[in-house]
């Protein structure tokens, strides 16, 4: 796996999120933390070796949910070596796909992978509607494309699988392999594989290579007899920060406290931290001066979530508050709330609320689960 970051359009289309895509040997939080800012990220999908996976504990400072959504493992042939066998089945075909053949593999990818579990079905807040289309969006780019084959398998003339692979830094790459659920167990599969090797064994590539989830044991078995060898594994893990997505109108508060609401919310709190009480002792620590306590904004936040949306019986579950920089009194400051994810049934909501500076400047970053009675 190479290293590299990119804003992926599709995903982000297909999900109606802003969907940042980062393949790692090593996790640089600072690094990560800035382009997620910087782009309003809804959704992360990182890729890091499982033996950095210890790295991951960086990603409690992000301040939102992160979870593993599933571990991807590569298996790899040496093509010049192995052993490729004969077909076992004498009645199928491989046609190498054309724009022609757009609707048949539509059809084939929507059969067989209807029930398919990958890292986005581990996701509670993605329409898994869209997980399908985009195995179809997925399989339709590689047609046509330079150094991208599709090979469709036809038995008695009717399409029952494919396969989908790749050239890359002079590497072969088997991408995604399908078999209609009424063909398995007839070695099917097992000849897509024999096929794919063979073909590229006869362009001269000598590396080959095959990947898939770790729980999907069935193809790793044939990999494993077909000659393939596991040799690398990676962490996909899913950072929810949804720093623009929202299903409700974006709600913007303005706000604005004097010294006065610091020192009162210092007596209800006793909190006297001279932080927020003295001005020659803040600047010593490097501030401006004074700074507000953090909860402070909480209560702007808090009163817009009881008494306007989600309204009156609101509940807080939890919240998690990141702070990027302080807040001082009589500055102008502004709140925008989102809301990316609610429940109709159990009347649950994320809320999602940015404090932001006159200059546009992200202070703070609050993550609400709440309910409404």
């Amino acid at each position: 796996m190479q290293s590299s970051t990119y804003i992926s359009k599709k995903e982000s289309k297909r999900f109606g999120m802003n969907v940042l895509r980062v393949n790692t040997l090593s996790l640089n939080y600072k690094e990560l933390n800035k382009q997620i800012i910087d782009n309003n990220i809804d959704l992360t999908i990182l890729r890091l070796p499982t033996e950095n996976i210890h790295q991951l504990q960086q990603l409690n400072k992000l301040g939102c949910t992160y979870f593993q959504a599933d571990t991807l493992v590569y298996y790899f042939a040496n093509l010049k070596s192995v052993q490729i066998s004969a077909l076992q089945n004498n009645d199928i075909d491989f046609v190498l796909a054309t724009k022609n053949h757009t609707n048949v593999l539509e059809t084939l990818v929507e059969k067989i992978f209807v029930n398919y579990s990958n890292h986005y079905n581990s996701n509670p807040y993605l329409n898994k509607q869209n997980i399908v289309e985009g195995y179809k969006e997925w399989v339709i780019d590689y047609v046509d494309a330079i150094d991208k084959f599709v090979f469709i398998v036809f038995k008695n003339n009717a399409p029952i699988g494919f396969a989908t692979c790749v050239i890359a830094n002079e590497e072969a790459e088997g991408v995604l392999y399908g078999v209609l659920p009424t063909e398995k167990g007839g070695g099917i599969y097992t000849d897509i594989i024999r096929y794919t090797q063979q073909f590229f064994k006869n362009k001269g590539f000598q590396n080959m290579k095959v990947s898939t989830q770790i729980n999907n044991y069935a193809v790793q078995k044939v990999w494993s007899r077909e000659g393939f060898a596991l040799k690398e594994s990676y962490a996909t893990v899913h950072i929810n920060s949804f720093l623009q997505h929202s299903l409700q109108s974006v709600k913007t508060i303005e706000i604005l406290f004097t010294k006065e609401d610091i020192i009162n919310y210092a007596n209800l709190s006793g909190d006297f931290n001279p932080l927020h009480t003295d001005d020659t002792f803040a600047t010593a620590m490097g501030f401006k001066e004074t700074i507000a306590h953090g909860l402070i904004a909480n209560m702007v936040t808090s009163k817009y979530f009881g008494t306007v949306f989600p309204g009156a019986g609101t509940l807080f579950l939890s919240y998690n508050y990141t702070f990027l920089q302080p807040l001082y009194a009589n500055i102008n400051y502004k709140a925008i709330i989102t809301v990316p994810y609610f429940n109709t049934e159990k009347n649950t909501y994320l809320c999602v609320a940015k404090i932001m500076d006159k200059d546009n400047n992200l202070c703070l970053i609050a993550y609400n689960n709440l309910l409404k009675k």
